[in-house]
């Protein structure tokens, strides 16, 4: 064999070696990018499988997770990782943030709305943006509410008959729970309920309050229409409670087209989406 048969053999040899995967160089960094969004198109992720992908042994993997569980990102699973449960911020916070999306939900939801309905109105920083538009536009409509926000708000408008449900009192949230809530809500029942959430995704409607939860619940029950309002930072965000599932729920208004997953749910319940145009 002459030199040059030696030199394109040796070539063709190494051309034909492994190269080195695109994960053996990504950095740490770069890892952890990628795991948080993989979790954002699914809910959870194998160790084993994360390590294939990125080119890195099972222990940096191990320890990749580790850092992002210390940082709040992810929840670390046996053999894995998960989303992280959203947690609410405070209501003042809330209500400072997405206020155009919200009114432009509130507005859809003031649309829909005939005089002389009797409707539920849950506790949140959207239900309020819906409660101040109801009042500048319904009239003659009954509303029961465990929110005094919502309840002060609707007041301004004469024609609203405003309901308060009894309980315990939330002093940070402003809004009453309990089993004397629920069971004053059981009492009625309404053309519509209008309910917000911590998270939506295609397992349901959540809420990182039990309490909060089993109230948002029991009006979805009572109503003869249930209807989801929630902007899209709530896509996909799981929290500790699921309060209903899309089989309960008529329609969603929000601000942007649900995609993937979330979508087929829709579909696949039979709840009608209306995204609100600002």
């Amino acid at each position: 064999m002459t030199s040059e048969q030696l030199q394109a053999t040796d070539g063709s040899a190494t051309d034909k070696r492994p190269r080195k995967s695109e994960g053996d160089r990504l950095s740490k960094l770069a890892r952890h990018k990628h795991i948080i969004s993989q979790l954002t198109a699914a809910p959870t992720l194998r160790a084993s499988e994360l390590a294939a992908v990125l080119g890195v042994s099972g222990e940096t993997i191990r320890r990749d997770l580790m850092e992002l569980q210390e940082q709040k990102l992810i929840n670390r699973t046996y053999g894995g990782a998960s989303r992280p449960f959203a947690l609410e911020p405070t209501l003042t916070d809330r209500k400072a943030i997405m206020i155009a999306e919200r009114e432009a939900i509130a507005a859809v939801i003031a649309d829909l709305i005939l005089p002389n309905e009797v409707l539920m109105l849950a506790a949140g920083a959207t239900t309020f943006h819906v409660a101040r538009r109801l009042a500048s536009r319904a009239r003659d409509i009954t509303v029961i509410t465990h929110d005094y926000a919502i309840a002060a708000a609707l007041a301004v408008n004469s024609s609203i008959r405003v309901l308060c449900c009894p309980g315990r009192y939330h002093p940070t949230e402003g809004y009453v729970f309990g089993t004397q809530t629920i069971a004053s809500i059981n009492s009625y029942e309404a053309n519509r309920a209008i309910v917000s959430a911590t998270g939506i995704s295609a397992r349901g409607i959540n809420d990182a309050d039990d309490e909060a939860g089993a109230i948002y619940g029991a009006m979805v029950r009572r109503a003869a229409e249930a209807i989801i309002v929630a902007d899209h930072t709530k896509f996909d965000q799981r929290a500790l409670t699921v309060f209903a599932h899309w089989t309960d729920i008529d329609r969603l208004v929000t601000d942007r087209q649900p995609e993937g997953a979330m979508a087929a749910a829709l579909r696949e319940a039979g709840t009608e989406t209306i995204v609100a145009q600002r």
